[in-house]
């Protein structure tokens, strides 16, 4: 009788499937070490409702004694479209809109961060590659934004302006296999945290408002899932679900740490009343910023001390300076008590 190299355990140990997040997942084995293969190898026994079947290379025996042919491999854009799409940022809502908020230079960093494109295909549209951490450009997303509002365009049905590189250039055989958003830049940290968000867009902004964090995006509510995060199943993740989301990140998140992940999913946003389903946290932030803008500023600031201005202009950017000045009853020159400017 043939002895195959890899066959589907006949154990009834059962894996969390990477498809439909299930524990109805049979791993293939070695069959001379007995050992299990990586985790995507192996087939789902949900085979109606999931069908997730991926077989090692070698000669296999399966349940149904078939030699199953691997999937195809996934096609890449040229790196050469990311370049060209690199320009006109004048032309780009989305580029506009960051300018109203952050520096020139913070902004430029953002697009050399994330190889942010300028597209052609709506005047105004912005192009989000995916770029995996090999470098491949796995996928082009064409989106257009209000350059005021930064809130994305909807038609007169209410649909927003999308669409893909590969669609517009009409590569019918092209094999669409996506990854997180930001990928490429997990090479390029030292940091062991990364951010993930739903939006591409919500990723790029609070890169800028939390430079700390590597800040990702799944694209969609459902790239929350065990394909796009096996490249960063090594490092902690602190993931922002939109309002009204929350429940089924933790109950995705759980079944992923239950198979090595560790997955954090912060339920702040989710517990604040005063957001309106669908808000993300770039909303939270940008709002919080408008609001600064329009609050009034002081014009007389004659009754103040220069100690008091000083302390002020030091707020601005540290504002902790006042627990210090209360924990130990700091007082100006004079022996007199600081006050705050409002």
């Amino acid at each position: 009788m043939k002895q195959y190299k890899f066959s589907l355990d006949k154990g009834s140990k059962k894996f969390i499937c990477p498809k439909c997040h299930k524990r109805t997942f049979v791993k293939y084995i070695d069959t001379e070490t007995r050992n299990y293969l990586n985790d995507e190898f192996g087939r789902c026994d949900r085979e109606t409702n999931c069908g997730y079947h991926s077989t090692p290379k070698g000669e296999i025996k399966n349940t149904f004694e078939v030699i199953n042919t691997p999937p195809p491999e996934p096609s890449f854009h040229d790196f050469s479209l990311v370049s060209q799409s690199g320009r006109n940022f004048k032309e780009n809502n989305f580029v506009q809109f960051l300018k109203t908020i952050f520096s020139n230079d913070e902004v430029k960093q953002a697009i050399i961060n994330y190889l942010i494109g300028t597209s052609k295909y709506w005047s105004g549209a912005t192009t989000f590659w995916q770029i995996d951490n090999q470098n491949k450009v796995r996928h082009g997303k064409v989106m257009l934004f209000n350059s005021e509002t930064g809130k994305r365009t909807k038609n007169k049905d209410g649909k927003g302006f999308i669409n893909s590189v590969r669609s517009i250039l009409k590569l019918e055989k092209f094999n669409l296999c996506q990854c997180l958003f930001g990928l490429h830049l997990i090479n390029e940290t030292n940091t062991k945290t990364i951010a993930l968000v739903e939006a591409e867009k919500t990723a790029v902004i609070m890169s800028l408002f939390k430079p700390d964090y590597v800040w990702l995006a799944t694209g969609s509510k459902g790239g929350l899932k065990y394909e796009f995060l096996k490249p960063i199943k090594d490092f902690k993740i602190i993931s922002f679900p939109d309002k009204s989301e929350y429940n089924d990140w933790l109950k995705i998140a759980i079944e992923l740490n239950a198979v090595g992940f560790k997955i954090v999913v912060n339920d702040w946003l989710e517990n604040q009343n005063e957001f309106e389903a669908g808000t993300d946290l770039a909303d939270v932030y940008i709002n919080e910023v408008k609001n600064i803008q329009h609050k009034p500023i002081v014009k007389d600031l004659s009754i103040y001390s220069n100690t008091e201005q000083a302390i002020h202009r030091i707020e601005q950017h540290t504002p902790e300076i006042w627990e210090l000045i209360n924990t130990f009853d700091l007082v100006d020159y004079h022996g007199n008590e600081l006050r705050k400017i409002t």
